[in-house]
């Protein structure tokens, strides 16, 4: 199996963990199971989007970030699990 891991990005695109707390976060659930998985998806997101911002250093992946104000959608997660 190859390592889903490049660059030190998930699946090595920088969208990823952006677009996965975008979803989470937009996720309607209608029992207690889907809420928990909900849940585990934002904390795992907001995991790899807050190492992504601590990390980047290639300019066109800092120019997604701020474009996609990636800090605030951080900031939405968090509040999601306070």
């Amino acid at each position: 199996m190859k390592n889903p891991i490049k660059g030190n990005r998930i699946v090595k695109d920088y969208t990823f963990a952006l677009r996965l707390l975008g979803f989470a976060l937009d996720t309607q659930c209608s029992d207690a199971c889907s809420e928990d998985e909900k849940e585990s998806m934002i904390i795992y997101s907001t995991s790899l989007l807050k190492y992504q911002i601590e990390t980047v250093s290639d300019q066109h992946e800092v120019d997604y970030l701020e474009r996609c104000n990636a800090k605030e959608r951080l900031k939405k997660g968090l509040r999601f699990l306070s």
